[in-house]
């Protein structure tokens, strides 16, 4: 016997579509109505989120031409910003303490001694440290430079 009807559809049942058929546009009707219920949703939240002011970015502190210019020259390699010691002492609090030298010697970390120390290190000696800063700064450097150095120094006290 020959019948017409597919060979997933129930004996007797009046559908021309099979199982599958209605599986698929079952769950397609589901992904629909989730859609449909989400891109409404989704265009609410947006609505009522804080929309941007126009108002400037926040700002980021300048950076002092001096921090640059102690980056470049590799004076960190030597000299940190946070208070430990390394090659060379720290910077952090240099300006303005008592610094004392190998001769025994106390002088007040001012300007003058920073100068002095960038333009020729070996005529003070930190105790505790070797004399190995290079000494050729005060020929490769401008006075601005300089200037930039020791206000950088001074900016970590």
């Amino acid at each position: 016997m020959v019948t017409s009807e597919p060979l997933d559809q129930e004996p007797g049942s009046e559908s021309a579509f099979g199982k599958g058929y209605w599986l698929f546009f079952g769950f397609a009707g589901g992904l629909f109505a989730a859609i449909a219920i989400a891109i409404p949703l989704v265009l609410i939240t947006s609505a009522s989120s804080p929309q941007p002011t126009n108002s400037p970015p926040p700002t980021v502190a300048p950076v002092l031409p001096g921090e640059g210019l102690a980056v470049e020259l590799g004076c960190v390699a030597c000299h940190t910003t946070d208070g430990t010691d390394l090659v060379g002492p720290t910077w952090a609090g240099l300006a303005g303490s008592d610094r004392l030298f190998d001769s025994g010697e106390t002088v007040v970390a001012d300007d003058a001694y920073l100068l002095r120390s960038i333009v020729d290190p070996p005529a003070q000696i930190v105790a505790g440290f070797n004399p190995i800063m290079p000494t050729g700064y005060g020929d490769q450097l401008t006075d601005e430079e300089i200037s930039d150095l020791i206000d950088y120094i001074n900016s970590l006290s």
